[in-house]
């Protein structure tokens, strides 16, 4: 299966060759293969940690595991003490909230350039079922818990468990 992105830079430009057309200057678009969505979702996942406005936040918050299964691949968000939060290719027997993110999904989440596109396509595809994207939230932790322990604060997180 192949995902596709438009590029957002300056896209050449071709003349047509056709007669009946004549020469006039089409766009051409670029198209940016996804070889590997879950691949690329992590990524995404990681470069969105990375941001400095919800990497401070993220250090204010206490101990939290977030379970994700992303097209088969376990993926284990945590944070211990005063580490930043990390992203690890593991699995946890006790999380505070457990996704499940189909393949499909997680390509076109990887495709998103900002948070807020991020927001708006994932809140798409939270409960969907009987479709290819779909994103399932269970959580192991009642929500006064993770308020208390400052899920709320931090954006990405209060997306993620769909609050």
């Amino acid at each position: 299966m192949r995902w596709f992105k438009r590029k957002k830079t300056a896209t050449p430009e071709r003349v047509s060759e056709d007669p009946e057309v004549g020469s006039s200057v089409l766009p051409v678009s670029s198209i940016v293969s996804i070889a590997n969505p879950v691949e690329a979702y992590i990524q995404r996942l990681d470069d969105l940690l990375a941001e400095p406005e919800i990497s401070a936040k993220t250090k204010a918050i206490k101990d939290t595991t977030l379970q994700l299964i992303v097209g088969g691949e376990p993926l284990l968000m945590k944070k211990e003490g005063v580490a930043p939060m990390r992203l690890s290719l593991e699995r946890s027997v006790q999380t505070d909230v457990f996704i499940r993110i189909s393949e499909a999904a997680a390509g076109d989440l990887a495709m998103t350039s900002s948070l807020a596109e991020f927001k708006k396509a994932y809140k798409k595809m939270v409960g969907a079922t009987g479709e290819a994207s779909y994103v399932t939230i269970k959580l192991h932790t009642p929500l006064e818990e993770l308020r208390a322990k400052g899920y709320f604060s931090v954006e990405l997180l209060r997306i993620l468990i769909d609050a």
